[in-house]
């Protein structure tokens, strides 16, 4: 109903107002530099841009394109209807929309890093498409992903994107500092990476590729961590369970890859601590969660298609689990968050 709608944007608001002065913190901490790479508009729509900051912002318009998204999903996939209620409160919007940074690898073109954020499928489970694709082209001037645009012979770029997000469980709110990392997938054949990398063997040219790539995703995290002053990682299996198939089977397996690829970068970044990603949502509501929460970084496992969240409720994978408690599909999406910056890392290949 209306009312318990407006009770819910009440008390989200309520809570996010408690951590302006936190928040404040954060942004100051943000990408040390920023691009201003303009791109070309898709179908008549103004192209996203990777910097912070340019002139005024039409919330009015925000608030349009985060509907037209959310009803383009699937029924039961699409991103939680009480992120759409968080732009109707601009200083907590903005506020959290300030601090996303997106990560991207030193010396990747700046415009394919901002297609690869900006044209994101709203599903793509194993590519399964569950939403409209006539109504994304209509709405947004694509009906797949930048990430199509990867071929036999190169890959479009691998990013990542920090956010500072509501998260919430049930009538319990919280924020959580997440970064939303994406492995290469190789659960289908269809997969652009399944078909860059494989078959390879430890030792040959692809495997060592594949080794300083995922080296280059990690790094994003340890690198974010630094950056946010936050003192502790919570890590997942990026690119282990389902996306991993294809390499257990055709490749020396994911936990190889990740035993050379995360090593040297564990050691470089030594003084930050790691630990397990626990249970989400729930470990953000335990007595350790609210203990910790503010000075951690929680690793999401992304997706090199989807909007953040994935399939969301109909997803249960670690994505579709953040996705259903969080409002990372609207932050993290250039179309819908025009204050995002970048920040090029140090790059390991």
């Amino acid at each position: 109903s209306s009312s318990a709608q407006d009770q819910d944007h009440k008390i989200m608001v309520l809570h996010l107002g408690s951590r302006r002065v936190l928040a404040g913190g954060i942004v100051a901490a943000a990408a040390s530099w920023a691009i201003t790479s303009t791109l070309r508009a898709p179908a008549g729509l103004a192209r996203a841009s990777c910097v912070a900051g340019m002139g005024s912002v039409n919330l009015e318009e925000v608030r349009k394109k985060a509907e037209r998204m959310h009803r383009i999903y699937h029924p039961g996939f699409e991103f939680p209807e009480w992120s759409l209620r968080l732009i109707k409160d601009p200083e907590s919007f903005e506020r959290l929309a300030a601090a996303v940074t997106v990560y991207y690898r030193e010396g990747d073109s700046e415009e394919e890093v901002m297609d690869v954020a900006t044209f994101r499928e709203p599903v793509n489970i194993a590519m399964g498409r569950y939403y409209d694709a006539k109504a994304l082209g209509e709405a947004f001037g694509y009906s797949h992903g930048a990430y199509a645009k990867s071929s036999r012979l190169k890959l479009m770029p691998n990013i990542a994107i920090y956010c500072l997000t509501p998260m919430r469980r049930g009538d319990e709110w919280t924020e959580a500092h997440v970064i939303n990392v994406i492995g290469f997938a190789f659960d289908s054949p269809q997969q652009p990476d399944y078909r860059y990398f494989l078959p390879c063997r430890e030792g040959d040219a692809k495997w060592n590729e594949l080794v300083a790539r995922f080296s280059q995703m990690w790094r994003y995290i340890f690198q974010c961590a630094r950056d946010k002053r936050l003192k502790r990682v919570y890590l997942a299996d990026v690119g282990g369970g389902a996306f991993s198939g294809g390499l257990d089977s055709e490749g020396p397996g994911y936990f190889k890859l990740k035993d050379q690829s995360l090593g040297p970068i564990l050691r470089e970044f030594s003084d930050i601590e790691v630990a397990q990603l626990p249970r989400i949502p729930d470990f953000a509501f335990s007595a350790e969660g609210r203990k910790k929460l503010h000075e951690s970084l929680l690793v999401n496992a992304w997706d090199p298609w989807s909007m953040v969240g994935n399939g969301n409720a109909k997803d249960n994978s670690l994505d579709g689990f953040f996705g259903r408690c969080t409002a990372m599909a609207l932050l993290c999406w250039p179309m819908t968050n025009p204050w995002l910056r970048c920040q090029a890392v140090k790059s390991m290949y």
